[in-house]
């Protein structure tokens, strides 16, 4: 079932036609949104929702929704997609899993495994090679419910189990935790341990590493110096102009994968930034949702929108960078890895 929420306005369709459509790719990939059905999500809980701004507005989707968002916000553009599993504790994760793995028969999509750190090898082989997975998919709050938990990446994707994602040779795409974000010590010192032990595996940071503001992408540009070349970010969420100015202008674009973190922002609005942290405003009648400027909500068009139109803007009229970052960089990464892995 679509949100009831979603709806494109005619002010979306004046700021589609004049800043997105004449500049967007014909064929375009979203490296990261999240699918499922209601019933992998159905032991969330209230409090864990209400503890999560991002859970109250984008806790299902279906297959045939993300099509029909697709279709409504890009109609332009044929739209391909990397699809992960509802990454919580609480949710089915097997049953996700399965699901991911029958959408994933669809040419036009890849699917991701959500792992969990209890999970043995040979299960997970099994499943990973039988389901046709292009990648894995493990997520912090499979360790700690809590949000930016001081826990390390191993805790929630082992040793072990990267071994086994560096002997399929597939990616592995990390939200990292630590309040820290990206340039946390911690965080550098087990990125650098994964890129010396398991060489084989294509190390892609979601969301700019949680870099949502500048200052912690500053901070990482010192902190791992030229390791940071050695991985992959996906721009999942980030809406920061100052961060894909300076990303785009520190980082190989072959490094970038656009995505979306549907179905989590699919309503109008835009962010603010200060002093390390962020402040949604958004038009929708969520709970966390503080109409801080009542005055302005009419003129709020797609979160989506407005970054796309950051990104478009940064890259200008490099057509060969625009297919790379859209469309190329995912398709190399997700879409040319051969499904369940392949034996070094």
């Amino acid at each position: 079932m679509m949100y009831d929420y979603f709806h494109r306005t005619e002010l979306d369709e004046t700021f589609y036609t004049e800043h997105l459509q004449p500049r967007l790719p014909r064929e375009m990939i979203d490296a990261h949104a999240h699918f499922n059905l209601p019933e992998h999500v159905s032991h969330i809980t209230k409090e864990t929702i209400a503890g999560d701004w991002a859970l109250e507005c984008g806790l299902l989707m279906s297959y045939e929704d993300a099509c029909a968002y697709y279709r409504t916000l890009f109609p332009d553009t044929v739209v391909y997609m990397t699809a992960l599993p509802w990454p919580l504790r609480e949710a089915n994760t097997i049953g996700n899993n399965n699901y991911i793995s029958r959408i994933s028969e669809y040419p036009h999509l890849r699917g991701l495994m959500t792992i969990r750190p209890e999970y043995s090898l040979s299960m997970i082989e099994q499943a990973f090679t039988e389901g046709g997975f292009s990648g894995f998919k493990p997520y912090p709050y499979m360790a700690s419910t809590v949000k930016g938990a001081d826990v390390s990446i191993f805790d929630f994707m082992t040793h072990e189990q990267f071994a086994l994602a560096n002997r399929l040779r597939v990616p592995v795409l990390m939200h990292l935790p630590r309040a820290g974000r990206l340039p946390a010590p911690e965080n550098v010192s087990e990125i650098r341990t994964i890129l010396e032990r398991y060489p084989n595996v294509k190390l892609v940071i979601a969301h700019f590493g949680r870099c949502f503001n500048v200052e912690y992408f500053e901070q990482a540009l010192d902190a791992l110096g030229e390791d940071i070349h050695r991985v992959w970010f996906d721009t999942a969420a980030v809406l920061n102009p100052a961060v894909h100015r300076l990303t785009f202008q520190e980082l190989d674009y072959h490094k970038i994968l656009f995505g979306t973190d549907f179905p989590i922002l699919l309503w109008h609005g835009k962010r603010e930034w200060k002093n390390g942290t962020y402040t949604n405003l958004c038009r929708e009648n969520f709970s966390w949702n503080k109409h801080l400027y009542p005055e302005d909500e009419s003129n709020y068009t797609f979160f989506v929108y407005e970054q796309i139109k950051h990104m478009l803007d940064i890259i200008g009229d490099d057509e060969e960078k625009k297919r790379a970052v859209f469309f190329g960089n995912a398709k190399e990464v997700y879409f040319d890895t051969q499904r369940g892995g392949v034996q070094a």
